[in-house]
């Protein structure tokens, strides 16, 4: 049995979106034949902003090392919101004007620590990684980013020990979003891209979360595009089978997720303040949301739509989240505006398709989100701008819904059927067996 050793800094407790593709791969890559060995850091000393519990469950039965670690962002954290987790930046950067700490932080983040701020732990991964590697006989070593420092040790067991390996991007590197909002020397941006360049080249496989992301990473270097694969992230089918919902009396908007500053949540807002202009009561209405959600964002909401009851469930465990998705009647996800928008996928785009409710997307209606969601029938994406056209498609949802005519897409199409985590495992248990 070929043994693989997944090298993750997200792992079980951690919550969020960006845990559970390595989490489920680990989970189901023995039913195909290999052996995964898990290396991550100690929840005790991580960066995580969340902690689920209830996901230790998925991965009882995997052997995982843990180590220490020193964790700068969370001094960050302390110094700009007191709190040791609260401020540890997920999908944006703090930009207070005049706040001298966060224009300090910025730049020590964005000049000084490259590729990332977590890069330190990589002293502790190598060293446990070494002795992981002469006691199980590993074949292959898989490293997964963000965060991207994290392909740095499997470039240097590869360079020294001759390892096969194996690097996942499940987001860009020197293209990441958020890098704008960083205070960023020359020298410090033409380092970041030479060791993803590196990364590139060296790995034996590339591996990422769509096809517009595998553009983006061939484009980076020379005669590497055949080796670069992806596998979408995915939806575990055990979980939404055993997960019991029922619809209210409320015509239920749902947003589940990250939302922050970059996002144009105010089309979102316009597109609730035309629908409820034409004649639509208040009342009938609910407005979720759940996740990591800046204050100021639902105060924008509050401010905008008085009369509309906005419930906010905070961060919720995976299940919970799902629940929440499958009781809805409309499902919305707001996609960040970037130079790089056609290869955003949100990490809760193959959940929503998974539940078979109708989805209104803001983001490029040229990237592959909007390719994905218009295989499906009761899906519309939209651009910034188009707030008429998501009025139209939010009043055909609800007028469906008052005639108890339920609009759903087709749950077994063969993209929703790929995306199960039993099916994405297989697919990548296929590239190793053939490495």
């Amino acid at each position: 049995m070929k043994k693989v050793l997944i090298i993750t800094y997200y792992w079980p407790p951690s919550g969020g979106s960006g845990v559970q593709r390595w989490m489920y791969f680990a989970k189901y890559l023995s039913d195909f034949g290999l052996e995964p060995v898990v290396l991550t850091v100690s929840e005790k000393y991580a960066s995580y902003r969340q902690i689920d519990e209830k996901l230790n469950t998925e991965v009882k039965n995997i052997k995982v090392f843990k180590t220490t670690s020193f964790e700068p962002l969370k001094i960050y954290s302390l110094l700009t919101s007191g709190n040791r987790k609260k401020g540890i930046p997920q999908g944006e950067i703090k930009s207070e004007k005049g706040n001298f700490i966060v224009f300090v932080s910025k730049f020590i983040r964005g000049s000084l620590f490259i590729p990332d701020a977590r890069k330190i732990w990589n002293i502790f991964a190598f060293r446990k990684a070494k002795e992981i590697i002469k006691n199980y006989k590993i074949d292959l070593i898989l490293t997964t980013g963000p965060p991207h420092s994290t392909h740095l040790i499997g470039k240097r067991f590869k360079k020294r020990f001759g390892l096969k390996w194996m690097a996942d991007f499940r987001d860009p590197w020197s293209d990441l979003y958020y890098n704008k909002d960083l205070i960023r020397t020359r020298r410090a941006v033409s380092k970041d891209k030479r060791l993803e360049k590196k990364v590139l080249d060296e790995a034996d496989l590339i591996l990422t979360v769509g096809f517009k992301m595998k553009e983006l990473l061939a484009g980076k270097s020379e005669n590497i595009n055949d080796k670069i694969k992806f596998i979408y992230n995915g939806y575990d089918s055990e979980l939404f089978n055993k997960i019991e919902f029922e619809r209210t009396d409320f015509f239920e908007i749902s947003y589940i997720g990250l939302l922050t500053q970059n996002s144009p949540y105010k089309s979102f807002i316009q597109s609730i303040k035309g629908f409820l202009k034409e004649t639509i009561p208040d009342s009938e209405i609910r407005l979720n949301f759940a996740g990591n959600i800046p204050d100021t964002i639902l105060e924008d909401f509050k401010n905008e739509l008085p009369g509309l009851k906005i419930l906010y469930h905070g961060y919720v465990s995976h299940e919970e989240a799902i629940r929440i998705m499958k009781s809805s009647n409309l499902l919305v996800s707001c996609l960040p505006e970037t130079e790089q928008s056609q290869i955003l996928i949100s990490g809760k785009t193959a959940e929503y398709m998974a539940t078979g409710n109708p989805i209104l997307s803001f983001g490029n209606v040229n990237g592959e989100s909007a390719w994905m969601l218009n295989q499906l029938k009761h899906t519309k994406t939209v651009a910034k701008n188009e707030v008429s056209e998501a009025v139209e498609f939010i009043h055909k949802i609800y007028d469906s819904s008052k005639k108890r005519e339920v609009l759903l897409n087709d749950t077994n199409s063969e993209l929703i059927k790929r995306m199960s985590r039993y099916e994405t495992a297989r697919q990548l248990a296929n590239l190793i067996i053939k490495f």
